[in-house]
């Protein structure tokens, strides 16, 4: 990692060192292709960012040697899915049961993972990552993006670049400055986190819980060393919900997860909460000449099935299979970039697809009811069926269209 020159050129210039960036930048260089890096913060430590990483990455990263490594930075492993109301309990998903070197969902912290990789990438030449640098202008010549014009730390600098990607997430700054438009389907629900301590006395299996009461629902992640939650509100319920005040909210999650009670007393103010106003969608073209769209820049997930870093990191691997040659030998066209979002595409709408399936069927259905909820009839049946289990494992864990590094 050096100081930044006031201009610099490379052939791919990445905005973003999420999942998708970090992946994208070590994989281009692996191959040989000068990447420029950046990253808008000092550090990649963020409270409640996704760290939910499927078999289909985890594959990935043991292709390039890794996946010992990251295995050891999980806080759990998680192993079963698992829906309960007042009247089932029902496992929805056997990640345990699943044909695989990696049969589980690793729990691992987001700012393990990308210190992880940074350190490796750091190790090839021609990879360069510039930290506090705030994208502020895609350069453009004779109508084609060309680079970026960014900040650091009060000063000006560019950066000139054959393409152009952002990975930068929901709020893409590269999508905005771009004037791409996201189509946006806004899901019945947003999402409260807090963190509980484990209680001494619980009997916790490595799995992610799904409790529904009446006209309620939590999410539970076993991390470890403390339980991550999520608690499901009606979109733009936030405020009604906080002028109830937080032992209505506390009392709310006992009747729950009864589990809690001796730990959810330690969540006595809003702001150990953050409140995510769950948002999906996609863009209709990721592309312009010059610049790419990838990750939650270009199709934002809903957390239902915890797949979004996946996602983001399968299109990562997927571009730097179809453009490192043609980046190498500087011939790069849209035409290549649009081979990116036609591999890609299919498997996002799929997953999409399941993901509103699930809201408008299950989460919707349940947080409207002032009724005890039953769960729909398939998903009773499916609890019974072990093959069924493993399939829908199998399903989230992989997708519709697994990529494999290439090149190596």
């Amino acid at each position: 990692m050096s100081a930044p020159e006031l201009s610099t050129k490379t052939q791919v210039c990445i905005i973003g060192a999420g999942p998708a960036g970090v992946i994208a930048a070590y994989l281009f260089s692996l191959r040989g292709v000068p990447v420029v890096l950046l990253e808008g913060e000092n550090n990649f430590d963020r409270e409640f960012r996704g760290d939910t990483f499927h078999a289909s990455s985890l594959e990935v990263l043991d292709q390039l040697g890794f996946a010992d490594d990251v295995v050891k930075l999980c806080n759990s492993k998680v192993g079963q899915l698992n829906f309960k109301t007042s009247e089932y309990s029902i496992q929805v998903a056997d990640f345990a049961g699943m044909k695989s070197k990696f049969p589980f969902v690793g729990i691992i912290p987001q700012v393990k993972f990308l210190n992880y990789m940074v350190r490796k990438a750091g190790a090839l030449p021609d990879f360069n990552i510039i930290m506090r640098a705030k994208v502020k202008e895609l350069k453009q010549v004779n109508g084609k993006n060309s680079g970026v014009k960014y900040k650091k730390d009060g000063e000006e600098f560019e950066v000139d670049s054959l393409l152009t990607i952002g990975a930068d997430g929901r709020g893409s700054t590269a999508r905005r400055l771009a004037n791409i438009k996201l189509g946006k389907t806004s899901p019945p629900m947003d999402v409260l986190w807090f963190r509980v301590a484990i209680p001494k006395d619980a009997e916790l299996q490595e799995s992610v819980d799904i409790r529904v009461g009446s006209g309620s629902m939590v999410v539970m992640v076993n991390r470890g060393d403390y339980i991550q939650c999520g608690y499901i509100i009606m979109k733009g319920s936030y405020k009604e919900l906080r002028n109830e005040g937080i032992e209505h909210f506390q009392n709310e999650i006992i009747s729950l997860a009864p589990e809690l009670s001796s730990t959810i007393f330690g969540v006595s103010d809003w702001k150990q909460c953050a409140i995510l106003s769950v948002v999906t969608g996609s863009v209709e073209k990721w592309y312009q000449e010059g610049l790419l769209l990838i990750g939650d820049a270009a199709h934002i997930m809903s957390p239902v099935g915890g797949v979004g870093i996946n996602y983001a990191i399968q299109d990562a691997v997927a571009t730097v299979n179809i453009l490192a040659d043609a980046i190498k030998e500087e011939r790069l066209s849209t035409d290549d970039l649009a081979k990116v979002q036609s591999r890609r595409e299919p498997a996002v709408k799929f997953i999409q697809g399941f993901q509103l399936f699930a809201q408008k069927r299950i989460i919707s259905s349940a947080l409207k009811s002032d009724k005890p909820f039953s769960p729909p009839l398939p998903l009773r049946i499916v609890s019974k069926i072990s093959f069924m289990r493993k399939r829908i494992a199998k399903f989230l864990a992989y997708g519709k269209c697994p990529e494999r590094v290439e090149g190596l």
